[in-house]
C-alpha cells in the first residue's frame, strides 16, 4: 500500500463516526428514560454531510434503539411540545428555480398542518442558526414562536417595459413593488450569517392558522434566542443592538445586547440592566417560571471572556448575580479542585433539577469541559464526577426528572450519549454520587491503547498543555495552537486530529495567555500583547519539555491559530520543519478594513475601538498593528509553507493568505496555496478532506528523512 492510500485510509477511519447536535429526554422515570437525538456524518462518497435522528429506550443497564435512524437532512430546526403531543419541524425543499420552507406540525403519527412558508410570504427565511434561531411552543401547545428575515418590499429596474394592455393590471397587482431599490446595499451580522439582516419575531397560531410578525421591537434591536414567558401571553428574547455598524456575530460574545420581554400585544420591556455595557445569551426560566437565569459579561474587549450567571425573581423583576466572574476552590471527594468561572458554553434549553433552584451547565475549564450544578439561591457550586477532571469533556444537552443526557469525548475516543441520573437523600441531592449509563454506541479509534492524551501545567502553573500522540515514540509533533484568540484547546474528540495521530504524528494544543476556561484575567492578559506573549507561551511551551522540543516540530493553525504559526515561524526560523496555516491573519492593517470584525484588530492591539476612526488618522494605532503582524518577519522565514484558504471567507479575508504568500516566494520560501469555495471554518466535506489529506503530504514530505 502506498503513502497516499495509507493516509486516504486513516483519514476515512478518522472522519467515520457521527457526531452530536442535540438530544433530548421524551420520557423518563426512574426505571427508565427514553431519548431522541440528532446527528451529523460524513459521507465521502457524496462529500456532503448527512443529518439524522433515532430514537432510544434505556433502563439505565442496557439501552435499544427503537428504530433504525431517520435522515432528516432537509430539516433545519425541530421542536417538541412540553406534553410530546406535538412535534413541529421547518423543512427546506430545494428545486430547480427557488428554495422553499415549509413548518409541519405533527400529532398522533401523522402530519396535522403544513404552512408554505414561501407561498404565504408573511416574512423572509427563518433562521435556524446557533446564534438567532428559535423554535419553541407555547406552554398552551397552541402557537410556535420562530425568528425569519424580515419581509423585504420586491423592487425593479426604473424603467420596465410592460405589454400597454396589461399596464393598468400590473400597477394593482405590483403595488408592493418598488422601483429603484434593487441594488440597495443591507449590512448583515458576517461570516456564516451572510443574508441575515433585519430579523423578527414570528409567532404561528395553529388554531387559527395565523403567522404574524411581533410589532414594537425598536428599529435598532435585532431579537435573538426567543423563549415563552410562563404565562404564554409573550416572549423573552435578547436584543442585539446595532451601534452604530453590525459587527459579525459568529465567535463573538462581546455584543451590546440586553434581555427583553415583549408581550403578544406588543409591550416591549428591558429586563437586564446596563443594556448599553452588557453583552448576554440564553435567558432561561426555571419549571415553575418563578425564575429567569441568563449570561452576561461586559460588552467590548475580548471575543470571549468569563459570564456572570444572573437570576431574576419573575414577579419583582430584582436581579442578582448567582455565580461572579472569580475564580473559586472547590471540594471533590475530599480534593481540591480551580473553578475557573462561566465561559461561551450556551445555558440548555432545559437545564434545571426537580428542587427548581438548582440549574446543570457545563463550560470549558482548562482544556476540558466540565458539568456542574449551580445552586441559584445558596450560590453553591457543584461539580458533577461524570468523569475525572481534565480527562474528557463532558457537556450536558437536557434535564428532565433529575435526569440529564450528556455527551463525553476526549481526544483519542469518539463522542458518546450517556443518561445520568442525579441522586438525593433526605431531600438533598447527593452530588458525589451519581448513576452513569451509556445510550449510544462506544466508538474506538484503531489502536487507540497506543496513544496518549496527558494534560500539563506547563504555563503559569495551569492546565495549559494537552499533548496527545503515540507511547513511547519520537515521532514528529504538530504543534497546534487554538484561534480566536479568546477560545480554548480542548480534549473533545476532533476528527482531524485522530488522523494526524493514525498516520504516525503527535499532537500538541497549547492554551496561551488570552485562552478562555483559565479566569477572566487570564483572557484579558492578551490584550495589546498579541503576536508577542501568545507567541512566546506557545513557543516556550515546548521549549518546556525535551520529550517535545526534540523532535522534527511542524506548525498547524487556523485564524488567530494561523496568525501564530506564521508569527513562529518568522520569529524561530531554524525550529521548525513546515507549515500549514489555514485563513491566517497576517497583515492587521489591511485586516482591518477588509473584515466582519474591525474591532478585533484595534481591541487586540490593546486600544479602544470606539476612539478608531480610521488608521490614516491614527499613527500610534497604525505603527502597533504593524508591529504585531507575522508579515514583519516573512523574510526570515525559512519553513516551507502551505496556505489552506476559503474564497467565501468574511472573517479572514482571503487576502491576507494571498499577500503573505506573494511575500514568501519573494523571498524564495517554497509555498503554496489551496483556495476553497467555503468560509472561514473550511467545514465542507470537500474542503475538509482535501486540505487535510494535503496538510498530511505537506507535514510527511517534511518530516521524512529525504527532506533533510
Amino acid at each position: 500500500m502506498s503513502q497516499l492510500d495509507k493516509i486516504l485510509a486513516a483519514y476515512r477511519s478518522a472522519t467515520q463516526y457521527p457526531a452530536l447536535i442535540s438530544a433530548r429526554i421524551l420520557d423518563c422515570s426512574k426505571a427508565s428514560v427514553n431519548v431522541h437525538s440528532v446527528w451529523v456524518q460524513r459521507v465521502l462518497e457524496r462529500q456532503a454531510k448527512t443529518r439524522f435522528r433515532q430514537t432510544v429506550f434505556s433502563d439505565y443497564k442496557t439501552y435499544t434503539l427503537t428504530s433504525p435512524p431517520t435522515d432528516i437532512t432537509n430539516e433545519l430546526i425541530s421542536a417538541y411540545s412540553k406534553s410530546t403531543k406535538y412535534f413541529c419541524v421547518v423543512r427546506e425543499i430545494e428545486s430547480e428555480k427557488e428554495i422553499k420552507q415549509y413548518l409541519e406540525v405533527w400529532a398522533d403519527c401523522s402530519l396535522v398542518k403544513n404552512y408554505d412558508l414561501s407561498a404565504l410570504d408573511v416574512h423572509g427565511k427563518i433562521y435556524a442558526d446557533a446564534e438567532f434561531g428559535t423554535l419553541e411552543w407555547s406552554p398552551d401547545e397552541t402557537k410556535i414562536v420562530y425568528i425569519a428575515e424580515k419581509k423585504v418590499p420586491k423592487s425593479e429596474p426604473f424603467y420596465k417595459q410592460k405589454p400597454k394592455a396589461s399596464a393598468d393590471k400590473d400597477d394593482l397587482d405590483n403595488s408592493d413593488t418598488v422601483p429603484g431599490k434593487e441594488y440597495v446595499w443591507s449590512q448583515d451580522w458576517g461570516e456564516q450569517l451572510v443574508g441575515k439582516i433585519t430579523p423578527v419575531l414570528v409567532v404561528c397560531d395553529i388554531k387559527t392558522d395565523t403567522i404574524d410578525v411581533l410589532s414594537n421591537i425598536p428599529n435598532d434591536v435585532n431579537p435573538a434566542a426567543a423563549t415563552w414567558t410562563p404565562d404564554g401571553k409573550g416572549v423573552v428574547a435578547i436584543g442585539y443592538t446595532i451601534t452604530p455598524r453590525k459587527l459579525g456575530l459568529i465567535y463573538c460574545t462581546n455584543r451590546p445586547s440586553h434581555v427583553f420581554s415583549l408581550s403578544l400585544s406588543g409591550q416591549y420591556n428591558v429586563l437586564s440592566s446596563n443594556s448599553e455595557q452588557l453583552s448576554v445569551k440564553t435567558p432561561r426560566f426555571n419549571l415553575n417560571g418563578t425564575k429567569l437565569v441568563w449570561l452576561e459579561r461586559l460588552v467590548g474587549g475580548p471575543h470571549h471572556s468569563c459570564f456572570k450567571l444572573m437570576s431574576c425573581n419573575w414577579s419583582t423583576k430584582e436581579i442578582t448575580t448567582v455565580v461572579d466572574f472569580d475564580n473559586k476552590i472547590l471540594q471533590v471527594n475530599h480534593e481540591q479542585l480551580p473553578f475557573y468561572g462561566l465561559y461561551n458554553q450556551g445555558i440548555p434549553s432545559r437545564s434545571w433539577l426537580n428542587d427548581d433552584k438548582t440549574i446543570v451547565l457545563s463550560t470549558p475549564q482548562g482544556g476540558s469541559i466540565h458539568t456542574f450544578a449551580i445552586d441559584t439561591e445558596s450560590k453553591e457550586i457543584h461539580y458533577l464526577p461524570i468523569t475525572k477532571p481534565f480527562h474528557e469533556c463532558v457537556s450536558v444537552l437536557d434535564v428532565c426528572n433529575d435526569v440529564m443526557v450528556c455527551y463525553k469525548s476526549s481526544l483519542n475516543k469518539p463522542g458518546q450519549l450517556f443518561a445520568i441520573k442525579i441522586l438525593s437523600t433526605f431531600e438533598a441531592y447527593d452530588f458525589s454520587n451519581i448513576s452513569i449509563n451509556e445510550i449510544s454506541p462506544s466508538y474506538s479509534l484503531p489502536n487507540s491503547e497506543n496513544f496518549v492524551v496527558e494534560h500539563g501545567y506547563t504555563l503559569y502553573n495551569k492546565p495549559t498543555t494537552i499533548f496527545y500522540g503515540p507511547k513511547n515514540s519520537n515521532c514528529p509533533l504538530i504543534i497546534w495552537p487554538h484561534g480566536g484568540p479568546h477560545v480554548s484547546s480542548l480534549d473533545s474528540f476532533i476528527a482531524d486530529a485522530a488522523f494526524f495521530v493514525q498516520i504516525g504524528f503527535a499532537l500538541l494544543f497549547v492554551n496561551y495567555r488570552g485562552s478562555t476556561g483559565l479566569g477572566k484575567d487570564y483572557v484579558e492578559s492578551l490584550l495589546g500583547n498579541i503576536g508577542d506573549a501568545d507567541v512566546k507561551d506557545v513557543y516556550y511551551a515546548v521549549q518546556s519539555n525535551p520529550m517535545w522540543s526534540n523532535r522534527k516540530l511542524v506548525l498547524y493553525g487556523g485564524s488567530h491559530g494561523g496568525f501564530l504559526v506564521t508569527h513562529l515561524s518568522g520569529q524561530y526560523p531554524s525550529d521548525f520543519k513546515a507549515v500549514c496555516a489555514l485563513n491566517p491573519v497576517t497583515d492587521l492593517i489591511t485586516m482591518f478594513g477588509t473584515t466582519d470584525i474591525p474591532e478585533w484588530d484595534i481591541t487586540e492591539g490593546g486600544y479602544n475601538y470606539s476612539e478608531v476612526d480610521s488608521l490614516a488618522n491614527s499613527k500610534d494605532v497604525l505603527i502597533k498593528l504593524a508591529d504585531c503582524s507575522p508579515c514583519k518577519n516573512v523574510h526570515k522565514v525559512q519553513a516551507p509553507t502551505l496556505l489552506l484558504l476559503g474564497e467565501k471567507d468574511l472573517r479572514v479575508p482571503p487576502s491576507q493568505g494571498l499577500s503573505y504568500y506573494h511575500l514568501l516566494k519573494k523571498h524564495g520560501v517554497t509555498a503554496r496555496v489551496l483556495m476553497y469555495n467555503d468560509c472561514h471554518s473550511l467545514s465542507t466535506v470537500a474542503a475538509d478532506m482535501d486540505s487535510s489529506i494535503n496538510t498530511a503530504l505537506w507535514f510527511k514530505k517534511y518530516t521524512s528523512n529525504d527532506s533533510e
